[in-house]
């Protein structure tokens, strides 16, 4: 595949991103708060249950379920490999709840065991990262998200007035 065609499909993809978003009926600071709020659930070490997490938030805070369910993408397979050490990282220094995790040497099943029994204190010092973290990065998501919407929405407004 050429470059040229490789740039073509990534136009065409953001076309149809753009085209979704304007889609939404939501107000932008509705939307905003949705992407947000799935970016923060987003940072936690729930994997499995983000989607639905993020939907039942968003249905709480009456929010858009689509945006926060867009925000939770924030950890996927390509960015948890960065996403989590860094959240243990920052976990461990604030909160060093699992500084006495004995890491195995090998892993065999005994090692393994021992390792599953401490995860509760790895995981909170992951949730605690995993916010910690989050929180910045949901405010600039609320922010970015918010401008863009509501750019979005005055470009789409002004190319319908023109046309009419």
């Amino acid at each position: 595949m050429r470059l040229k065609d490789v740039i073509q499909r990534f136009r065409q993809a953001l076309g149809r991103i753009r085209l979704r978003l304007l889609k939404l009926e939501d107000a932008p600071r509705k939307i905003a708060l949705g992407f947000a709020l799935g970016i923060l659930i987003g940072m936690t070490p729930f994997w499995g249950v983000h989607i639905p997490t993020s939907f039942l938030a968003a249905v709480v805070l009456r929010c858009s379920k689509i945006a926060a369910i867009a925000g939770v993408q924030i950890t996927n397979v390509g960015t948890a490999p960065l996403i989590y050490p860094a959240n243990y990282w920052v976990g461990v220094k604030l909160a060093g709840v699992s500084q006495q995790v004995d890491w195995p040497q090998a892993l065999d099943y005994h090692q393994m065991f021992q390792l599953f029994e401490q995860s509760p204190l790895i995981l909170v010092d992951l949730c605690i990262g995993g916010l910690i973290l989050g929180l910045p990065l949901a405010v600039i998501g609320y922010f970015t998200a918010l401008r863009v919407m509501q750019t979005l929405r005055r470009r789409s407004r002004a190319l319908s007035s023109s046309v009419n």
